[in-house]
């Protein structure tokens, strides 16, 4: 055993990525997609935060339907006039909190 020399605790391969991490490198990608790999994008890669899907998907459909004239607020309210009140039925049906600015 001689010549190993003395074993370092945290110099595994986690613990390269956290330093590599701080220093800005990327060990981890930029899953939340801000341009910048943050601890977001690390909780995000380890399951801790779900990334949201699918929102988009709904509004372009509402947005859709607004655009055709055949949006209702309610099911059998008026139909919508208000590009802003289409928006909010179209996140609020897609789940999404609030639009950003």
């Amino acid at each position: 055993m001689a010549g190993l020399g003395k074993q370092m605790r945290g110099n595994g391969i986690a613990a390269i990525q956290r330093q590599n991490f701080e220093k800005g490198g990327k060990a981890f990608p930029d899953l939340s997609g801000d341009g910048k790999t943050t601890f977001k994008d690390v909780l995000i890669g380890r399951g801790v935060i779900k990334k949201a899907k699918g929102g988009q998907v709904k509004v372009g459909k509402v947005m859709r339907e607004f655009k055709a004239g055949k949006l209702h607020s309610g099911k059998k309210g008026p139909v919508v006039k208000s590009r802003k009140q289409a928006i909010a039925i179209a996140l609020s049906e897609a789940g999404m909190s609030k639009r950003k600015k």
